[in-house]
């Protein structure tokens, strides 16, 4: 079968399921409710879910032709299920485990992903216990602190994540600032707050090839408070530490070949949504944690002072038909300063929500920034079940 049969088959696929899975919502699948009268099983509770994502990306001015983003490509595909053993009302033990993969790889259309990726690969594995008094503690691998509180706010249009931590750092899996590993954290309900806080564990290293560096983080911290001023806007705030080093694997000429770092980042946000608008904000100070955009060493990898912001304004209209039920409209932006380096991303877009958890969505992007980035189009369709 051609790599065109099999992305055919793909779209297909998906278009037929909307026919034939009418029942199917963008709510996990439950396995096993609670409750339900099994010996020894009676608290426990099983669910299932997942995302299929794939994607049109198109740079203006030729600059991507003939390459698998431009043919329709994954980005960001995955399953995830979730393990709840209820002791009682209050306190429960979980588990949750999320596991990413390229559908075109998986497919074997050879043109239409990086054969130089993994095919599968862990998001997020972490387990924890949970009461409504006293909390919810979990250790593993999980969204941070600083994603969880901040990131994850503006973290909702197709090219963004460009002016926060969690999407400019060496790897937010390892230096804390996304899908952190060897996490530990706290989540706690304080009245009209929700506090968080987190120890970030030693992890491996963390091999940087285009520098031939690598990234070892030693330990590290954050906290973070979401307040709730209204039942529609939330105020949110976060700090996050790490302490790490980075290692040349080859001797380096007149400089040292390990440097240390302690890593800042400071930053704030706004999240509001009356009725049918979604407005978000958030910014964010980062000291040696953006990696210098050339002449990497050592010494000198990280630039000492950066500053990121990003932005959302989106109005849901609900539509009344069997074919598509919202269509939302947005504009959204992102920036980012150092040195006399610079980027400016606007985004306008439209999403169209379809039944049975089908969405499509087409973005532009308006670029402006040091080292001459194209503008761009996107396509972006989703499958959640």
């Amino acid at each position: 079968m051609t790599a065109l049969r099999k992305t055919t088959v793909l779209f297909s696929s998906a278009l037929l399921s909307m026919i034939v899975l009418p029942g199917l919502s963008r709510a996990d699948i439950t396995l096993l409710n609670r409750n339900n009268n099994l010996p020894m099983l009676n608290g426990l509770e099983l669910q299932f879910g997942g995302l299929i994502r794939p994607q049109y990306r198109n740079k203006m001015g030729s600059a991507d032709d003939h390459t698998y983003t431009q043919r329709g490509y994954d980005s960001g595909s995955f399953i995830h299920t979730s393990v709840n053993y209820y002791f009682n009302d209050d306190i429960s033990l979980l588990w949750y485990y999320e596991v990413g993969f390229d559908i075109f790889n998986e497919l074997g259309a050879g043109s239409h992903y990086d054969h130089n990726k993994d095919t599968t690969f862990r998001r997020k594995n972490y387990i924890g216990i949970a009461s409504k008094r006293y909390g919810t503690l979990t250790f593993g691998q999980q969204n941070s602190v600083l994603y969880s509180v901040i990131g994850a706010k503006t973290d909702v249009w197709d090219n963004d994540m460009h002016g926060q931590a969690s999407n400019n750092g060496v790897n937010g899996n390892y230096d804390g600032s996304y899908r952190g590993k060897k996490l530990l954290k706290y989540v706690k309900d304080a009245g009209p707050a929700t506090l968080s806080a987190s120890w970030d564990a030693p992890v491996d290293d963390y091999y940087v090839e285009s520098d031939n560096v690598r990234y070892q983080r030693q330990t590290g911290g954050a906290g973070g408070i979401d307040y709730h001023v209204a039942k529609d806007l939330t105020l949110s705030a976060a700090y996050s530490y790490t302490r790490a080093n980075i290692i040349s694997r080859v001797p380096v000429r007149g400089g040292a070949n390990t440097a240390g770092y302690n890593q800042e980042v400071t930053a704030i946000g706004a999240q509001w949504k009356p009725g049918n608008w979604t407005l978000a904000a958030t910014a964010g100070y980062y000291h040696d944690f953006i990696p210098r955009h050339t002449a990497r060493v050592p010494a000198a990898y990280f630039e000492g002072q950066a500053r990121g912001w990003e932005y959302m304004a989106a109005y849901r209209w609900p539509v009344a038909s069997r074919v598509i039920t919202a269509i939302k409209p947005y504009l959204a932006g992102d920036g980012m300063r150092w040195d006399h380096f610079q980027t400016n991303h606007t985004d306008l877009g439209i999403a169209a929500e379809l039944p049975h958890g089908f969405q499509i969505d087409y973005e532009r992007t308006f670029s402006n920034t040091s080292d001459n980035q194209p503008d761009e189009n996107w396509v972006r369709l989703w499958y959640r079940f």
